[in-house]
């Protein structure tokens, strides 16, 4: 249930974004392996929250991100396991991360 704020959130900023006579046919979610979201659920919530709007009936897409971070100690670059999260060149484990741990949209499309 934790994504349907997200998702309502991200609904209303399409919304505002598209003229008011646009429907909206096309969402594109970009989903981080770290994110703790489900395409699923978010496809599931978004049925509910776009009922009734220009929104309804919009095909979506999603495309999964991998996790990224930084090494906070020598500033290696690279893609740690979500499950042991240390840095592959010096072991330190202060990361910072650089992608992969959010849900986002990329984009939409509408009709005029």
């Amino acid at each position: 249930m934790h994504e349907f704020p997200e998702v309502q959130a991200m609904l209303r900023r399409v919304l505002s974004e598209a003229p008011q006579s646009a429907r909206i046919t096309h969402l594109t979610f970009v989903v981080g392996e770290a994110s703790g979201h489900d395409p699923h659920h978010i496809a599931a919530h978004f049925l509910e929250a776009a009922r009734g709007t220009r929104a309804e009936g919009a095909v979506l897409e999603f495309r999964g991100e991998r996790l990224a971070a930084r090494c906070a100690a020598c500033g290696a670059e690279f893609h740690p396991e979500a499950k042991a999260l240390a840095c592959a060149q010096c072991g330190a484990v202060e990361l910072i991360i650089t992608a992969g741990n959010t849900v986002s949209l990329a984009g939409f499309e509408m009709d005029t």
